[in-house]
């Protein structure tokens, strides 16, 4: 069986490709032309080498190369390029604490003499150091200490300065958009364009050009050029949201994106290259999607380089607080009067299961501060709907009604107290209005 060798080059044509094929012929050689897509064949390919060429001081290419180091050790990485590249990349990684280069560089070599070795390489006269981890991260409205927030917090400082794609998974509420970009702000990306895109919320009749663009006289109506959530995003992050609910036609179109990074407008026979990051989410388990035949396995694999799972609010019931006191301040910066919980509301407030996660207690938060008198918000002033906290004392000893019967009676109550208001009923439940429609259609309650 031969070797497979992975050549990471910015150019189609590689050189070095060429130099091993006439040398080598009976080696397995893989151009990738950006990192990302380098980080998906380690995933999918059994790699024996990897070359990648040093072109400038990249911060992507030092925490893929670190990572690779890290997750890999037992393959072996070469870097190509002139001395002053080579030299800041090298001391950009020996300035990582002792113990972390230790453990990254695989050796027979006893771990002092290979120290040794590493701080011989080169020592240029301006040093190139990465960036410290979790200090200087912006978690951009990630709130919470409890472990299951610490942990997500961690991953995230490894992942986000790298180019790869992410699946965020989670429940509705629980904060997956901005999870995204807390990524995007630390990325490199971090300068351009984020753009979030409700997959669920693009009808199937258009959701074709709102994503890859359109000619002008592509179709009925199409009197002018538009560039597409894709291309509008180039050099940026494109968010896509609740993915899931794609249509397996644009699953397929998105995939040829993924994989050729270009896309081609509908009515136009042009490619149009684009430089993009993706992050998906959704609320459902793809695993299963693809089971059913909903969602396709090939996207789901390149989608799945790397997956971040938003754990739900009844798992980190000491982070309420914490969000509170943030919700709070948000909210007198939008203009309400400062106010507290008492210890009883707080209790409550604890206390509750949080179907809707996050977003449902930024709701709760802003419904008890409207209503409440005084400076002090008491327990009267939550508002949780039909449902009761999990400790109230007018739960009965009954076997609970299962979450699927909780969310139809809650839909029902929240359309009549709307009188049939889909939008004003979707912010009364704390969910999003493609949420609210996806819950009519799963049980049937379109007719309301």
């Amino acid at each position: 069986m031969s070797s497979t060798i992975l050549v990471i080059n910015e150019k189609k044509k590689s050189v070095l490709q060429g130099l091993i094929h006439r040398e080598h012929p009976h080696l397995k050689v893989i151009n990738c032309e950006n990192i990302a897509d380098a980080e998906y064949h380690i995933l999918t390919d059994d790699i024996d080498m990897i070359l990648m060429t040093i072109h400038e001081r990249s911060q992507e290419a030092l925490f893929f190369i670190q990572h690779t180091l890290e997750k890999y050790p037992a393959k072996k990485v070469i870097l190509v390029g002139n001395q002053d590249e080579l030299s800041n990349t090298v001391t950009a990684l020996i300035e990582l604490p002792s113990e972390q280069l230790l453990a990254m560089l695989a050796s027979n070599t006893p771990s002092t003499d290979r120290a040794r070795s590493v701080y011989k390489f080169s020592e240029p006269s301006t040093s190139v150091t990465l960036r410290s981890p979790s200090v200087l991260f912006n978690y951009k409205g990630l709130i919470g200490e409890s472990p299951e927030m610490q942990k997500l917090k961690k991953l995230l400082v490894k992942i986000a300065p790298t180019g790869t794609t992410i699946l965020i998974q989670g429940e509705s509420g629980t904060g997956k958009e901005v999870i995204a970009r807390a990524i995007h702000a630390q990325s490199a990306r971090s300068n351009e364009v984020f753009i979030p895109v409700d997959c669920a919320a693009i009808n199937d009749s258009i959701i074709e050009s709102e994503l890859f663009g359109h000619s002008k006289g592509a179709f009925t109506g199409a009197d002018r050029n538009t560039l597409g959530m894709i291309r509008s995003a180039d050099k940026g992050t494109l968010f896509l949201d609740e993915i899931a609910e794609l249509p397996l036609s644009m699953q397929a179109k998105l995939l040829r994106t993924l994989q050729e990074r270009a896309v081609k407008p509908v009515g136009e026979t042009k490619i149009y290259p684009v430089n993009i990051r993706i992050i998906a989410a959704t609320n459902c388990n793809l695993t299963e999607a693809v089971k059913k035949g909903t969602f396709r396995q090939d996207l789901y694999y390149r989608l799945n380089a790397i997956t971040i799972f938003a754990p739900p609010l009844r798992e980190q019931r000491c982070d309420i607080p914490l969000l509170c006191n943030y919700f709070l301040d948000k909210l007198v910066k939008e203009g309400y009067s400062a106010k507290q919980f008492s210890e009883s509301a707080m209790n409550a407030l604890l206390a509750f299961d949080w179907p809707g996660n996050i977003r449902e207690l930024e709701n709760v938060i802003r419904g008890a501060i409207t209503i409440s008198h005084g400076d002090i918000m008491e327990r009267d002033s939550l508002s949780f709907g039909h449902y009761q906290p999990a400790n109230d004392e007018s739960v009965d000893d009954q076997q609970p009604a299962s979450i699927a019967s909780h969310e139809k009676d809650a839909i029902r109550k929240a359309l009549n107290q709307t009188t049939g208001n889909r939008r004003a009923a979707a912010k009364l439940l704390g969910i999003s209005e493609a949420t609210l429609y996806r819950r009519l259609k799963i049980y049937n309650l379109n007719r309301l």
